[in-house]
This record gives C-alpha cells, structure tokens and sequence, in this order.
C-alpha cells in the first residue's frame, strides 16, 4: 500500500491530471465540486463529490473518510490550480519524512501569483523552517492532521488557518518549506471559493482578523531557521547561528528579488528584529 495520500478539492478546471503518473508513492482522492458526472473518473483516481467552500467541505470529508485515510503517514492538499511535475509530489513526501516534518510545504517559484512572499523558493536552501505554511498547499503528518483538522470547520475562507496550523507541530523544525521543491500558482488569487464566500456574504479579511485576535497571533511571516545546500543546519534561535542564516536568506533571495526590494524588505525585518533582540 502507499503510504501517502493527496487530497485535492478540485474544479472543472484542475491541473491534477497533470501530476499523475502510473509509478508513484501516493493515492489520489479527488474532492470534486462541479457538476459534470464523468469528469476525473479513472482507473487509480477515487473521486467524491461535494459542495461548499473548500476547508468546511473537507473537514465534513475526513469525517466521513476517517477509516481511508488513517493508514496514510502523510496527507497534501494541494489547490487544483497548482503545476506541479508528478515527481515533485514523490519528492514531497520522501523529504516529510528523510527530515520527519509534521508540516510542509513546496515553495513557490519566482514567476507563480504570489500571496505571501516568504512562501517562493530561496535558492540557498534545502528547506527553511518558518511559522506559516500557506493554505494552498499544506502537508500534513498524519498525527499533526489529527489536531489540526477540527480547524478546518472553524473558517470559511482558510485565512489564518496557515498561522495556526504550525502552533500545533512539537517543534519549530519540523514546519518546513521546502525550496527543493517548487511549484507554480497559476491563477492570481480569488476564484470559486471566493465566490462562495461572497454569496453567504463572508469577507474574508474580517475572518482573517477575527482569527488572529481569537488565537492571540502575531501577524508576522518568520523564517526560523533553515538546512542549506551543503545539509547544514541554522536556527534563528542559536545566537551563534543568526548572522549567517540572515547572510544565507539574503544570498538565496537576492537575484530573484533584486527588482523587488518591498518583498525582501517584508522577509528579512523579522529576521534583523529577532538578530538585534
């Protein structure tokens, strides 16, 4: 059996197709949402229909699947409008595990639609430890998914859910984006779920806001260490270690950032706040 499973809620329009291949670690299930009876029905492809805005839809899903999914170590959602070759998702998973995250992420690369700019892909890096894993893409270790998931039934649009999530991990290191791996954002943000929300009159900002405050959170994305390309580790907390993880986020920014400097500006001030504590 496999031992990881992808969990994607997907439109009319979903890029999975494109991440399937005959040979790979992961099951597939497809939480689909339109209204075509034959689309995405094949051979290794579960698909289960649902409506609603996508985190509340699948939290009524795991409910009703909790027996399927409990033999899997790892569970991604990914969003379906993600290009995603289907041996970065192979690679996902085998690096979850060779570096025991509970949750994680692929970054995004430079050119994708970009929400929150610590999330594209440093070029200095293995993978960077951080306090937010984005909701477009989150990958969970069975355990941690056990916490987390009654989360998911608590916001109609997801805003903030990528704040708490990581609050619920044993360890800062094991929260991780991992720059080994990118992938693309194809569509700019927005999109059925946000109609969703607008019909039942939901703004998501005020969601978003309503959340920080209600779970005391600090709105500040974080980079809190990382393993570079030579397996080195750095921790912001080491004080020893600071200088040179500020020098390597730097480093791995610099040349796609260069035209940027706002994004960088939002990305290193944490970092030199916490250097100067």
């Amino acid at each position: 059996m496999r031992r990881n499973l992808v969990i994607v809620r997907a439109g009319d329009a979903s890029l999975h197709p494109s991440w399937l291949k005959a040979e790979r670690n992961w099951d597939i299930i497809v939480n689909y949402y339109g209204d075509d009876p034959q689309l995405y029905r094949q051979n290794d492809v579960c698909r289960i229909d649902s409506k609603g805005p996508k985190w509340p839809a699948l939290h009524e899903l795991m409910e009703k699947i909790q027996d399927q999914i409990a033999p899997y170590d790892y569970i991604w959602f990914p969003d379906d409008d993600l290009a995603c070759a289907p041996d970065t998702i192979d690679r996902l998973f085998d690096l979850c595990r060779a570096h025991d995250l509970e949750l994680a992420q692929p970054a995004l690369t430079h050119d994708s639609h970009i929400g929150v700019s610590i999330t594209v892909a440093n070029h200095a890096f293995l993978l960077r430890y951080t306090n937010f894993i984005e909701i477009m893409a989150p990958c969970f270790h069975r355990a941690l998914l056990q916490r987390c998931w009654p989360t998911f039934a608590t916001s109609l649009s997801g805003w903030g859910l990528d704040f708490v999530w990581p609050r619920q991990a044993s360890d800062p290191s094991k929260v991780a984006i991992i720059d080994a791996l990118q992938i693309k954002h194809t569509r700019p943000h927005g999109g059925p779920n946000y109609n969703a929300l607008k019909e039942r009159g939901v703004d998501p900002h005020q969601e978003f806001a309503d959340l920080l405050a209600r779970e005391k959170i600090e709105l500040v994305h974080i980079i809190t260490g990382g393993i570079d390309l030579q397996s080195k580790c750095w921790m912001l907390a080491n004080p020893d270690e600071r200088r040179e993880l500020i020098h390597k986020v730097l480093v791995g920014y610099l040349p796609q950032f260069a035209n940027y400097p706002d994004l960088l500006f939002k990305i290193l001030q944490p970092l030199l706040d916490a250097y100067g504590a």
